[in-house]
């Protein structure tokens, strides 16, 4: 098998984050520039940049700690506890998780563990119920008024609890999980594709099973994921992993590649509908990374356990401000 020289990955290394970095501070000039005459919030955009930049690199390196994206923890928090407007921020939340996802997925599928039958069998469900529930929320924002927005806010407020409640309780991931019998739809797919796993030094083959239920649950949770502005691998990875049985590896990738496929068409909507505000959006996308980026490597030296249980009484205190802020707006 080829591999790149330790000198070659050193200089892509170098060159991607070089590359980020223009980037980012190309977007970074120029939403501040296009934005100058704005104040947000009573601020001046430059202090409104900058303390959002700070806010979302502190979710980013959270949200690793802990175990999830970071548009789980950005969407229920900024509209539980700031006053921008929920269309805004759930299109942010759609946005960022996209943008992590693009830069994840690279890795993982040119290593062959992301499985491409099994990513795009899932990905068809969950792409266009994502975009369903994009439209959805564009006609409950512009024809609702405030009855769809505290609809929203008491659903996400609902839901944030109930993935708070999934983190306690959900148990039973398994590795390398272990599959008897296979029913006839799952083997018509002909799904599995083995990858080498570098950590055992072999190719790992294994076994799917239930694709059928696996498929009704990704049309409810892109539908979930395209209204709420929601990252999706909170759901993903347990769907993979505990109910289609694929390694936890796999099923970690698929769900990182899944995303960056169905919410770069659901964010769509949101842009056509009014929703992208570039000085929210900019620094959010940005602080994300650098916080995910951080997080990856602090985790290689802390112990994460404490972090997530922060996060989860982080999730459920947001979940019940949107819920007494529905009830408020009704």
């Amino acid at each position: 098998m080829h591999t790149d020289s330790p000198k070659k990955k050193r200089i892509q290394k170098g060159l991607g984050w070089t590359l980020f970095a223009v980037l980012s501070v190309a977007a970074s000039v120029g939403t501040l520039h296009a934005a100058s005459s704005l104040e947000p919030m009573g601020m001046s955009a430059v202090t409104f940049f900058i303390i959002l930049l700070v806010a979302c690199t502190l979710i980013g390196i959270f949200a690793v700690l802990a175990g999830v994206g970071g548009g789980v923890i950005f969407t229920p928090v900024f509209m539980g506890f700031t006053s921008i407007d929920s269309y805004v921020i759930r299109s942010t939340g759609l946005f960022v998780a996209m943008a992590g996802a693009l830069v994840a997925a690279r890795p993982f599928l040119r290593r062959g563990i992301a499985n491409i039958r099994l990513l795009f069998t899932g990905a068809v469900p969950y792409t266009v119920f994502a975009v369903i529930g994009a439209l959805l929320a564009g006609y409950i924002e512009h024809a609702m008024g405030a009855a769809g927005e505290a609809f929203i806010r008491g659903a996400l407020g609902v839901i944030v609890i109930g993935i708070g409640m999934l983190f306690i309780f959900a148990g039973g991931r398994s590795e390398y999980p272990e599959v008897s019998q296979v029913d006839g739809f799952t083997q018509k797919l002909d799904l599995p594709v083995p990858y080498y796993e570098t950590s055992l030094g072999k190719v790992v083959h294994y076994k799917l099973r239930r694709a059928h239920i696996g498929l009704l649950l990704f049309c409810g949770v892109g539908l979930i994921s395209g209204m709420f502005g929601l990252g999706a691998g909170w759901a993903m990875v347990p769907v993979f992993n505990m109910v289609m049985m694929a390694p936890l590896k796999v099923a970690a990738t698929c769900s990182k590649v899944m995303i960056s496929l169905g919410d770069t068409a659901a964010v769509w909507p949101y842009i056509t509908g009014g929703g992208m505000f570039p000085l929210f959006a900019v620094p959010s996308m940005i602080g994300l990374i650098v916080g995910t980026l951080i997080g990856a490597r602090i985790m290689l030296k802390v112990k994460a356990g404490f972090i997530r249980w922060i996060i989860i009484v982080v999730m459920i205190g947001a979940g019940i401000r949107l819920i007494s802020k529905a009830i408020t707006m009704i």
